[in-house]
């Protein structure tokens, strides 16, 4: 018990005097935001001041931060509105009915995902995208309301142009007196915005005392009127599967925007006080708040970011503020109803106005368009679907293109060439630590996104077209896998494609700087008996220490073959001339020993493009043919170098030739003039 009510049996007394001043600080923000948002919702002023008491102590009691406060909040209140509408008319019984059951549900879902730790799925929102929605969602409020601030009256709940529509329609009948009330509420809260003084609060006592010295109910002006004194009672509401399945879209939306609301605020709260983080358990308490607010007939509430940064700025200490915060609404509402006798509607629906209008961040948006502008676009789709379709959808297509963005940027993640023709980039030399020269034939490849079915092929083109626009022909590529740290099946077999293609046209390759788990998927997978441990390396800068394999003369002594059993063909031979060097040893080797080496578990049988099969292990390629040749028919005018058995120089320059390759041409070169020299001398 102690564990799950910390607020209670684990209290400092020493914070009381701290969250007693916040609490207060909180109490005449809410209060005044409490009865705008009903309005919004669409139910009567007093269910606003009921959220706003059980909320908070339910919360208080059960959450582990420290310092979020919940509380009745915009966007949840507009979605709330948009849902209960498709059951009913606003007033009517069954539309107060709707309310109260979407509190059940979205609490019952928000329990479910805590108790089954799946708080990660706040992650599935960008900011940029919630950052559109939450504009477009102000933008909502903003033109709703306007009929209020202006007197006139929209019948039901529609779109937005149906309200500007209707407003344009009333023109002549705007109440003067009701715009001046508005003005100045909305006046009040403009010069107390940047105070520690509650500027709704004052603006609604101004708003009364207009009223009460000019008589304002003369001049048609409507008023709250006063609450119903009393504390909020226990009512089942009526729930069944028709009115469920109705509601339970306009729930999971506002589970979504709870979720990322309430995670962005507590991870920035903890990030600022140095506290832990228990998502899971507050998203529990948040839905145990929100069932228990519905079951007292109060409107479902949520984390509050304005009330939040004024209890923060009032010295907030511990949950402790919610609970107080929540007691003092309760004696408001059981000796204060009379209080808002004199409140002009019109002052309510001023305060919902500067609280839509917050919602639109024009800085953040602003930062958007300077620094990342993709991002920006975005944000700008989520805030015009919102506006034009509605918060429900608005919220299906924010999650819709938040998830397209993170698969547009898994699909086409940045990449890098760190390394080629001789050239690193200005990032590969503060990572190498070194200026020295690199070889021309070195490619060194960046790819920053872990490696899946949906992105493979993209980073097989590219890193091709990197091959292929280099100026002198690739010999060795070695991937930066510093970004790369998970990969799944589909890319693996991809990669292991990819490098028999590469090993087809000669050009070794090698990974670099691996994490640990990628390390060892590449064991599972297999991949690593194909490319060769050796050319799995944990820095770059041991990759680069040396282009990758020892001498071929040595990698064929390693075999310890029968030199009757084999012959070296490709550039392995240039290698022992020591005309260039290479990094696979290509072997032409008697049926006998390939069936020999195909029955170790450590050399892999490939089918390469043309059909033919080949073992591969590392740098080594076992073949029973070569360029249509067999072992006997290479043997016939074989030149032995250094005493291993190698295909003549005829035989590889008419190879090359009928290959044709940029490198094979300049092979050729190089054959050509040893063989002028060796005739010279």
């Amino acid at each position: 018990m102690r564990n799950r009510l910390p607020s209670v049996f684990r209290y400092k007394l020493q914070y009381l005097p701290y969250d007693m001043v916040a609490a207060i600080v909180v109490t005449a923000v809410t209060v005044p935001s409490a009865l705008a948002l009903a309005a919004i919702v669409g139910v009567p002023p007093v269910m606003g001041l009921y959220a706003a008491m059980i909320a908070p102590i339910v919360f208080g009691l059960l959450a582990h931060t420290r310092r979020l406060v919940v509380g009745p909040n915009s966007p949840t209140a507009i979605l709330v509105a948009s849902g209960a509408a498709l059951v009913a008319a606003a007033g009517t019984a069954e539309y107060v009915n709707a309310v109260f059951v979407l509190g059940l549900i979205a609490g019952a879902i928000l329990m479910l995902l805590g108790a089954a730790r799946f708080g990660f799925l706040s992650d599935l929102i960008s900011r940029p995208v919630m950052i559109g929605f939450l504009a477009g969602v102000g933008v909502q409020i903003v033109v709703t309301q306007l009929a209020a601030l202006l007197g006139v009256k929209v019948a039901g709940h529609g779109e937005v142009w149906h309200y500007i529509g209707s407003i344009m329609s009333q023109a002549s009948s705007i109440n003067g007196m009701t715009v001046t009330v508005s003005i100045l509420v909305i006046g009040t809260m403009i010069v107390f915005h940047r105070t520690r003084v509650p500027g709704e609060l004052v603006g609604l006592v101004v708003a009364a005392l207009f009223a009460m010295i000019f008589h304002v109910q003369d001049f048609g002006v409507a008023f709250a009127g006063e609450l119903p004194r009393g504390l909020p009672r226990f009512a089942l509401p009526h729930v069944d599967f028709d009115l469920v399945t109705v509601l339970l879209p306009t729930a999971l939306s506002i589970v979504v925007v709870s979720l990322v609301q309430a995670t962005t605020m507590i991870r920035n709260l903890a990030s600022d006080h140095d506290e832990e983080v228990a998502l899971n358990r507050d998203f529990v308490a948040l839905g145990v708040s929100s069932i228990a607010t519905s079951l007292f007939q109060g409107f479902l509430a949520n984390a509050t970011p304005s009330r939040t940064q004024a209890a923060s700025n009032a010295g907030m200490r511990s949950q402790m503020t919610n609970i107080l915060s929540g007691i003092m609404v309760g004696g408001l509402l059981l000796w204060g109803g009379s209080l808002f006798r004199y409140v002009p509607q019109a002052a309510l629906a001023a305060i919902v106005c500067v609280i839509g209008f917050q919602l639109i961040r024009f800085r953040e948006l602003h930062n958007l368009w300077m620094v990342r502008y993709e991002e920006f676009v975005v944000a700008m789709i989520a805030l015009a679907c919102t506006v034009l379709f509605g918060v429900q959808l608005g919220v299906l297509i924010a999650v819709t293109v938040s998830l397209m963005e993170r698969l547009r940027r898994q699909y086409r993640p940045h990449d890098t060439i760190l390394l080629r023709d001789g050239v690193l980039s200005d990032w590969a030399k503060e990572r190498l630590g070194r200026e020295q020269k690199i070889p021309h034939d070195v490619l060194v490849y960046g790819f920053d996104e872990s490696l899946f079915f949906e992105n493979v092929n993209y980073f097989v083109a590219r890193l091709k077209r990197a091959i292929m626009r280099a100026r002198h022909a690739v010999r060795y590529v070695v991937i930066d896998a510093g970004a790369i740290d998970d990969i799944d099946y589909t890319a693996i077999e991809e990669l292991k494609r990819l490098y028999r293609e590469l090993s087809e046209d000669g050009i070794a390759i090698a990974f670099a700087h691996m994490s640990p788990s990628l390390r060892a998927q590449f064991d599972i997978y297999g991949m690593t008996d194909i490319i060769g441990e050796r050319n799995l390396y944990a820095t770059l800068t041991k990759a680069m220490a040396h282009p990758a394999s020892p001498p071929a003369r040595e990698m064929v002594l390693d075999l310890n073959l029968d030199p009757t059993q084999y012959i070296v063909v490709g550039g392995a031979v240039l290698d022992m001339l020591h005309l260039r060097d290479t990094h696979d040893v290509d072997i032409v080797v008697s049926n006998e020993i390939y069936e020999q080496f195909r029955a170790q578990k450590t050399w892999h049988e490939a089918i390469w493009t043309s059909g033919k099969r080949v073992l591969v292990r590392g740098q080594y390629t076992l073949m029973k043919t070569w360029m249509g040749w067999s072992l006997r028919q290479l043997q016939r005018d074989a030149e032995r170098i250094e005493q291993i058995p190698c295909v003549s120089t005829e035989r590889l320059i008419d190879a090359k030739r009928r290959i044709g390759r940029r490198k094979d041409i300049s092979d050729i070169t190089l054959l050509r003039s040893r063989r002028s020299k060796r005739r010279l001398q």
